[in-house]
């Protein structure tokens, strides 16, 4: 148990640390907050989608998401070592994608950013994090471990 608990721990530094923007906000043409392939629209953003970097790092977790008709599915490996399943619904105004989940709680922050010309990369800019994600099959696996009751409480990625 104790071990688990240190191990625990370690995870959440790791991911705390990958997290943290540690970039200065200069616009020298490597910020991440203005990446060169996004189109400033959502209009393609009904797919899934699976995460693969934060402010230009791979992360150490998993996140899948898939949106659908204003509705969103997520899927996260993010402090814990298993999947947690959460969903609700998005909109899309002015270029700003915002969303709540099914408890009318909302997204920590609104997001702007958009999807790639070829669709097959969405961008997230938001609370100071840029997120990179790619389209996916999300795993069958993933959505019936994340579907399936747990205790853990986790806080959701968005």
């Amino acid at each position: 148990m104790k071990m688990f608990k240190i191990w625990s721990l370690a995870v959440v530094l790791l991911m705390t640390m990958v997290a943290c923007d540690t970039g200065d906000d200069t616009n020298d043409g490597n910020n991440t907050d203005n990446p060169q392939n996004v189109t400033g629209s959502f209009e393609k953003i009904e797919n899934d989608w699976v995460l693969t970097s934060v402010n230009g790092i791979e992360p150490e977790f998993k996140v899948y998401v898939s949106f659908n008709g204003g509705l969103f599915s997520l899927y996260q490996q993010v402090y814990t070592l298993d999947y947690k399943f959460f969903e609700g619904d998005y909109t899309v105004e002015g270029g700003t994608l915002n969303g709540s989940y099914v408890d009318g709680t909302p997204w920590k922050v609104s997001y702007t950013g958009g999807v790639s010309e070829s669709g097959t990369e969405l961008t997230l800019i938001g609370g100071g994090l840029t997120s990179v994600y790619k389209t996916c099959t999300i795993p069958e696996d993933v959505r019936e471990e994340a579907t399936a009751t747990r205790v853990v409480e986790v806080e959701p990625f968005l």
